[in-house]
């Protein structure tokens, strides 16, 4: 990899591409497993690089740590109060659907106890709400009316959360699946084309093969025929002298 490859900035496609790999529960599994994660990195990294993205096991870490960094100073200026909504970065639903079950401590843990009492909440909505059903022809007081409004903003969020982080795992499912089959089209068609390639290679080797032996038939065929070739012409000559022997052997005179 040359020096300007390993100097590129990461683009958006890039990031969520190494998130939709590294977000899948087969990879979570085994970097919770092992505390040797350099086989599972360079996993993520040829996986990468099927997509046409080249990165060294180095800059798979330091990007992920830069975006778990990112995450946790976004997770702790959620759990500011007074402060408002923060807005949060492109990548933060993704990684609070792996980061965001995880036990944590210190900040992290109270936003946790404030999602575990979001739940007490809903279940003493649904009591509120059942009297408020059973007590439907009475009048309701101004401070409880209030109360029973803080109590739904709190389930509306609630459920708006639950339903954001349903939405992204089943977008990082749907987007593992479609990476899954890429790759088994994308293998089913280099063994088509190795397939294709060893047979034209067998071809060509049975047409060099043919030309070979025509080329020793041609050459074994001119040889026999040079040899009979001076075979005849031994004879001729042989025949001549035996002529010339029997005149001179006549003819003494001629000697």
């Amino acid at each position: 990899m040359d020096a300007t490859t390993s100097k590129q900035q990461w683009t958006t496609e890039e990031t969520q591409y190494l998130l939709g790999i590294w977000a899948t529960k087969e990879v979570q599994r085994k970097l919770h497993g092992t505390t040797r994660s350099k086989a599972i990195f360079q996993q993520m990294q040829r996986e990468l690089a099927t997509a046409g993205y080249h990165r060294t096991l180095q800059q798979l870490s330091n990007k992920l740590k830069k975006l778990k960094k990112e995450y946790r100073d976004q997770k702790r200026d959620l759990g500011r109060s007074g402060s408002g909504r923060p807005k949060l970065g492109p990548h933060f639903d993704v990684m609070d659907s792996v980061l965001g079950d995880r036990p944590t401590s210190g900040l992290a843990s109270a936003i946790n106890s404030i999602s575990l009492g979001s739940l007490v909440v809903d279940e003493t909505q649904n009591v509120l709400d059942s009297t408020v059903i059973d007590k439907s022809h009475t009048t309701e007081s101004s401070g409880s009316s209030a109360l029973r409004r803080s109590f739904l903003r709190v389930k509306t969020g609630a459920l708006k959360r639950k339903a954001d982080s349903d939405t992204s795992k089943d977008f990082l499912s749907a987007m593992t699946e479609c990476h899954r089959q890429w790759l088994e089209m994308e293998q089913e068609q280099r063994r088509a084309e190795w397939e294709r390639e060893a047979q034209l290679r067998r071809e060509e080797m049975q047409q060099e093969l043919a030309l070979r032996r025509e080329e020793a038939e041609r050459e074994e065929r001119l040889r026999r025929e040079e040899m009979e070739a001076r075979s005849k012409d031994s004879e001729l000559l042989t025949a001549c002298l035996m002529q010339i022997a029997k005149i001179i052997s006549k003819d003494p005179a001629a000697s």
